[in-house]
């Protein structure tokens, strides 16, 4: 059987034991061996005191995260601050909005209809044709029936205004404007027949009639329309005759460009002719 002695009184311990049975001290061997040994001085017997590492302290964790901490609430701080700058410098820049330039878009009117001559034997109508135009949906149905008689008056201030005299295939009518209109500050006491006067050109709105002169067209019901012509043609001395296509309302404007500032009217009245 092993046996332990002890290096301090020479006992001889038990190999299991870790302390001498006789003084109490550690044994060679012992993983406690570094312990501090302390003697008791009332039993005159020594005492081992096992001394411990101290535990690292956790303050450097504690001063690490209050600067981390300091350090977001610093960058947050900065990052609110430019950003509430650029909304203020956004909302105090004025934003200025450019004019649209309008480039008319209006086609050359075509050759106007021909009207047949009171005193000539050759009464043919061409055959009115319609400009290829983007067409407005048609507010009335094809009339079954023209209009026996009927008067409407065209004002001097607007464009294309649309009457309530209804034609139909190859009628005959006659068709009358009396009054006058003043062009502005331009012209005034205009009449049916416009003023064929250069220096006024530019106030035509279809190059080829006179400025102020009284224009007509046959509005269909598919939106599309006839040529246009003068009604106070003299050639056509009031009497008009449909092409045999032409069916819907008379239409009627001022040949103006400009036409917001002019006053007065033109009445038109139209009769059938019974053959």
């Amino acid at each position: 059987m092993s046996v332990k002695k002890c290096q301090n009184c020479g006992y001889e311990n038990d190999s299991t034991m870790n302390f001498c049975l006789e003084c109490g001290i550690q044994l060679v061997g012992n993983p406690l061996s570094a312990a501090k040994t302390e003697i008791l001085p009332a039993t005159g017997r020594s005492e081992a005191t096992v001394v411990l590492p101290k535990k690292k302290s956790r303050q450097f964790f504690w001063i690490f995260g209050g600067l981390a901490s300091l350090l977001i609430l610093l960058l947050l701080g900065f990052i609110t601050t430019l950003y509430l700058a650029r909304r203020i410098r956004q909302n105090n820049v004025s934003v200025i909005t450019p004019t649209p330039v309008i480039t008319s878009t209006r086609k050359p009117s075509p050759t106007p209809k021909k009207a047949a001559d009171v005193g000539s034997s050759n009464t043919s109508v061409e055959t009115p044709e319609t400009e290829e135009t983007t067409a407005p949906e048609p507010n009335f149905t094809p009339p079954a029936k023209p209009t026996a008689q009927g008067v409407f008056n065209v004002k001097a201030d607007k464009n294309w205004q649309l009457s309530n005299l209804d034609v139909v295939p190859n009628e005959k009518f006659v068709l009358l404007a009396v009054g006058s209109v003043n062009l502005g500050e331009i012209k005034k006491d205009v009449s049916p027949e416009g003023v064929a006067d250069k220096k006024y050109q530019t106030r035509r709105l279809f190059p080829e009639f006179p400025a102020g002169a009284l224009l007509m067209r046959t509005r269909y019901a598919d939106g599309k329309y006839s040529k246009i012509s003068a009604v106070a043609n003299k050639k056509a001395s009031g009497i008009w005759q449909n092409a045999p296509d032409e069916r819907g309302r008379l239409e009627f404007c001022i040949n103006d460009n400009a036409p917001d500032g002019n006053d007065g009217e033109f009445v038109v009245s139209l009769a059938i002719i019974e053959e």
